[in-house]
Parts: structure tokens; C-alpha cells; sequence
């Protein structure tokens, strides 16, 4: 599965914020009620937790119905909202069945689970073209929009290692500069990530 890992702190999480914001071909899923979602253009914050993005272009979100029916309509309008009729296990987030290719997930950790002065491991996640054999492809414009977001993150940060000197073998995980002035200065990192 398609994923882009990387540290980032508050005040790099600012910079994410603020591009996600503004990008215009994303819109974040958030509650809106007891079971009931909604896109919106914005959000005020990006606290810790996991985060829905929805790529507009990718084309309408599906409106599941439960078993026996298993049918499938279209989300007629997102911005106006919607109720889910067959929430996953984890009602704190949408479900749009196992993995949506017009979904980004986005894991927001600022802060180390172990170390209340490190920074947690951080990254977003797509589900690509996972279920292409089964008719469930990505659209050419979310490919292309995901190649995007990963030369933006490659553009912003430096790339270190899990763990161990930052100069270290096997660098593969991007640093935010201020992550990354912290992890200079002798702070900790998480080696894994931890999901919401």
C-alpha cells in the first residue's frame, strides 16, 4: 500500500496544515452528527489522530447499505453531508469499504507515544491501485495528484533513517526542518508508526 512516512512537529504541522488547506482538489470528511459525515474545505486544526481526505477529482464517494442488501449509490452531495448506513467497527471515522482509491488517510502524530519531548512517526496513507484486478482502480488523476504530495513532502524535508544517527544506512523516512532541527539538537524519534 502506498505510503508516505515522515516526522513532523507542531510547528511543522503547521506548514501541512496550511498546504492542505489551501490545495483545492482535497476536501477533509469530518462528523457531523451520530453517524453522519460531510466534506469541508478546511479544517481549524490538525490535532493528533487520523485524518479522511477525500480527492475531489477522484470522482463521487459510495454510500454503502448494510448486508443483506450490499447495494451501493452514489454520495449525492458530500459538502451538505450525508448519514453512513453501514459504519465500520471504528465509528470515528467514515467507511467507504476497504480501501477507497479516492480516500487519503493522513496519521497525525506530533508527539512521541514514549517520549513526551520526542516526535511520533507520522505519514499518509493511499490505497493505490491495491483492487484494480478487481475493477476498483485509481482515477489517473489521483495517481497523478498522489505523485504530487510525495514531491511536495520529498521538496519540504530531509530524509533519515528510522532510528540511530541521522547520518546513518538506510535513510527512508522524510524529516520537516523543524523535526529535524530537534532530532539535531538530540531529541527522539519513534522507530514505527502508531495508528489511530
Amino acid at each position: 500500500m502506498p505510503n508516505i512516512p515522515f516526522f513532523a512537529d507542531s510547528t511543522d504541522f503547521q506548514t501541512i496544515h496550511s498546504w492542505l488547506n489551501e490545495c483545492e482538489e482535497l476536501a477533509f470528511i469530518v462528523a457531523d452528527g451520530n453517524q453522519r459525515w460531510r466534506a469541508v474545505n478546511s479544517v481549524q486544526e490538525l490535532g493528533p489522530g487520523r485524518f479522511c481526505l477525500w480527492h475531489v477529482p477522484s470522482g463521487p464517494l459510495p454510500l454503502l447499505y448494510p448486508e443483506p442488501s450490499g447495494k451501493i449509490e452514489k454520495i449525492i452531495d458530500p459538502w451538505s453531508g450525508w448519514l453512513e448506513l453501514c459504519p465500520e467497527a471504528n465509528k470515528s471515522r467514515p467507511y467507504f469499504g476497504p480501501g477507497h482509491p479516492g480516500i487519503i488517510w493522513l496519521y497525525v502524530h506530533p508527539t512521541s507515544r514514549f517520549d513526551s519531548e520526542g516526535i511520533g512517526f507520522s505519514w499518509f496513507e493511499w490505497i493505490g491501485n491495491h483492487y484494480r484486478i478487481l475493477g476498483h482502480g485509481a482515477n489517473v488523476a489521483t495517481e497523478k495528484f498522489w505523485g504530487g504530495l510525495r514531491r511536495w513532502v520529498k521538496n519540504q524535508t530531509t530524509k533519515i533513517p528510522r532510528q540511530g544517527p541521522l547520518d546513518g544506512p538506510s535513510p527512508e523516512v522524510m524529516a520537516f526542518p523543524s523535526a529535524l532541527a530537534r532530532f539535531e539538537a538530540g531529541e527522539k524519534r519513534d522507530a514505527n508508526p502508531d495508528p489511530y
